[in-house]
């Protein structure tokens, strides 16, 4: 069995501990720079190591080096830091293995394949109603929802100016996350729209929502895929498309289990203190995402 460090503990981390095989790989600690998430020192310190530590290790990357690992795994997204990352851990003198999950997400996604299989079965099983996608950004999931269900109407909800001021000011009142307003903005209109291999089939719903879902009380949908990163958008998204699902239809919830986007979470669970426990389904992928389906 391989010893594993992964460099970085945010949510992605995280996930990717959810992910290792333990036949094959023993998690043996989380590394990062950041001094204020390191529990391996007595009284905080980088000095003296506490004897034992309850859960699971978390220290300065000199130390994961020092304690030379089968592998370290960096669970960084943008390249930019996986490489960062990368140069820290070799000039720390570190010699074996270096796997890099930006490098694994670009080839291999669940949550894509979970897709794909999840709109076969809802063809299969005939259940009716449209698509629709709150926070589509530049489309990189929309155009797979068009080409995979290209019978189905397909509504994109996004302001496409990023995160909404007033979205923001909730988050910022709840203390969820450190998301600022404009973020994930500057997503062009037409851009967007080019990449959708049926385009008669899409409905982009520009604005805030849910102000931009007013005139779609009357319909049905079978799938819903949530990728809002907020309190607000999330809480308003489950609360205006559960009732209007089909019977088995489901939504996918990005982020549920994301600490660093921590009101997607209180969203679902104040959805479910309001109307009652939704049946929840992990995909197991590294955004920590999950299917609520309408029984």
């Amino acid at each position: 069995m391989k010893t594993v460090i992964i460099l970085e503990t945010d949510h992605l981390g995280l996930a990717v501990s959810d992910l290792l095989n333990p036949k094959e790989m023993k998690l043996v600690g989380m590394s990062n720079s950041c001094p204020e998430t390191w529990n391996v020192f007595k009284d905080g310190k980088n000095q003296e190591l506490k004897d034992t530590i309850n859960g699971l290790p978390v220290m300065p990357i000199d130390l994961a080096v020092s304690l030379q690992p089968d592998i370290l795994v960096i669970a960084a997204a943008d390249p930019e830091k996986s490489h960062a990352l990368q140069y820290m851990a070799i000039r720390a003198g570190f010699e074996n293995d270096i796997r890099f999950i930006e490098t694994m997400m670009s080839e291999f996604s669940v949550r894509r394949a979970v897709l794909r299989r999840l709109t076969r079965r809802l063809g299969t099983l005939g259940i009716p109603g449209s698509v629709g996608e709150l926070g589509c950004g530049r489309g990189d999931v929309s155009w797979q929802l068009n080409i995979l269900m290209p019978d189905r109407k397909l509504y994109l909800f996004d302001t496409l100016d990023g995160f909404d001021a007033r979205d923001i000011a909730k988050e910022q009142s709840l203390g969820c996350s450190k998301a600022e307003t404009g973020e994930f903005g500057k997503v062009n209109e037409e851009q967007l729209l080019a990449r959708m291999p049926v385009p008669e089939q899409v409905v982009l719903k520009k604005g805030w929502f849910p102000e931009t879902a007013f005139d779609l009380e009357e319909e049905k949908f079978a799938l819903v895929l949530l990728d809002a990163c907020l309190y607000q958008p999330t809480f308003t998204g489950l609360e205006f498309f559960f009732p209007r699902m089909s019977q088995g239809g489901v939504i996918l919830v990005t982020g549920y289990e994301s600490t660093k986007y921590g009101g997607v979470h209180k969203a679902v669970e104040d959805m479910e203190a309001k109307y009652g426990a939704f049946l929840i389904l992990p995909l197991g992928d590294l955004h920590g995402s999950v299917m609520i389906v309408r029984p």
